[in-house]
């Protein structure tokens, strides 16, 4: 199993171009940062919702906004797809034409094994990307500049990649704050399975467990079930990408609360505390 790696800082240079395709959460936060932070003479945005495209330029997350892909990558020295992994994927095959020479393209998609392979269309100009950050409520109108400060954002490239695109992906994470980790797209996809996938799929369950309406709500609850409030639908997606690896880690935790069940049933404390200190987090 190959272990993450922090790279160093480098110098972050400006952009002539960047172009965001979706610009929700993730991509509206970019945008937003990246303007703010003058990492590029331009920044724009491709979006097909007439609302979100509205939006994004009144509060300034983009220059300009347009439904057309083409147009708002055409020129672009870096490209970044911060759509559903679904539609990340979609879009990947469709970039190529327009495309200029020097463009090096990302994503923010949380499965990096389906999208990395999607991407070798690209060749050495893709690197898979994912921050670690983000929110239970998506949508432009939750971007924010500081979403990205201090947190891990991965890189998954590969033997293909040119190093001038690693380069320039690593100036913008690091140009917005965060700090690159280099590691594989199936260790990452092993990784978030169970980090950020699974929690979501507990949330989910433990929220439809409560019941709609709980009497009785205590802040364990509400922390517990914060991420249920993320749209299913996206959420679906994500964990059909990554079914294996979150299947192994939903495995795991079946495992871990069947045996917290029978030491209920058994009214053994002695075997419920060491389960429980099994995942104490000091």
């Amino acid at each position: 199993m190959q272990r993450p790696v922090f790279l160093p800082e480098c110098k972050v240079t400006m952009f002539q171009k960047i172009a965001i395709v979706g610009v929700g959460l993730l991509g509206g936060s970019i945008g937003l940062a990246a303007r703010e932070r003058k990492l590029a003479k331009e920044v724009v945005g491709v979006e097909t919702n007439p609302h979100t495209r509205a939006e994004a330029t009144t509060r300034k997350a983009v220059a300009k906004c347009t439904d057309m892909l083409g147009i708002g990558i055409a020129g672009a020295d870096l490209v970044i797809l911060a759509c559903p992994v679904q539609a990340i994927v979609t879009e990947l095959a469709r970039l190529a034409p327009s495309l200029s020479e020097r463009a090096v393209v990302t994503d923010v998609g949380s499965v990096k094994t389906a999208i990395a392979g999607a991407g070798q269309v690209l060749g050495g100009a893709f690197v898979p990307g994912h921050p670690m950050a983000g929110g239970e409520r998506g949508g432009m109108e939750f971007a924010r500049a500081d979403l990205f400060e201090g947190a891990h954002w991965a890189l998954t490239p590969d033997s293909r990649t040119r190093p001038d695109a690693l380069v320039k992906v690593t100036q913008l994470v690091e140009g917005l704050g965060a700090r690159v980790v280099i590691t594989t797209p199936e260790e990452h996809d092993r990784s978030v399975a169970a980090t950020s996938h699974l929690p979501h799929l507990l949330a989910y369950a433990l929220s439809a467990t409560a019941g709609e309406s709980p009497r009785l709500e205590g802040p364990s609850f509400k922390e517990a079930t914060r991420v249920a409030s993320s749209d299913p639908e996206l959420w679906r997606e994500i964990c059909l990408m990554n079914r294996k690896a979150l299947g192994d880690a939903l495995d795991r935790c079946i495992g871990e609360l069947d045996g917290m069940l029978k030491a209920l049933d058994a009214e053994d404390g002695v075997a419920l505390e060491a389960l429980l200190r099994k995942g104490w987090r000091r």
